[in-house]
């Protein structure tokens, strides 16, 4: 299983419905890809982590590359690792408590909770490790 975890920062404000629109057509087109992971969209920034087999998930971070709709993407880790860690494809957003997105598939409310242990499928590791940096430390 390859992985690519990478951050960037928004060039334009994304609103609860962009976010939402965005999560739908992401999770869409990586289940038809078998890429599964997590974006974190936080104080106008970005992390994520996609994971499938290396050339859906090399081709895909390339097109994201290339999106306008964000910019400085820097890529933070990429590998081979056993299992996935993200059975499906989930979308964290910053404090909200609005029940339409949080009722939304694919919604995680990761950047609203204390995180104090491993991720849903196997021990902690770099990649939590970087998500929880970046849960709390981006404003």
């Amino acid at each position: 299983m390859f992985h690519i975890i990478y951050v960037s920062s928004a060039t334009i404000p994304f609103s609860n419905q962009d976010l939402l629109e965005l999560l739908e057509r992401a999770r869409a087109a990586n289940a038809a890809l078998g890429i599964t992971g997590m974006l974190l969209y936080k104080g106008g920034n970005f992390m994520q982590c996609l994971e499938g087999g290396h050339e859906a998930v090399t081709t895909l971070y390339e097109r994201i590359t290339t999106d306008r709709r964000h910019r400085g993407c820097l890529t933070l880790l990429k590998g081979d690792r056993a299992e996935r860690q993200f059975p499906t494809w989930t979308m964290a957003f910053r404090d909200l408590d609005d029940p339409q997105v949080c009722g939304t598939p694919g919604y995680d409310a990761f950047l609203n909770q204390s995180f104090t242990g491993p991720g849903p499928t196997v021990p902690a590791n770099n990649c939590w490790q970087l998500f929880e940096t970046f849960r709390t430390g981006m404003r």
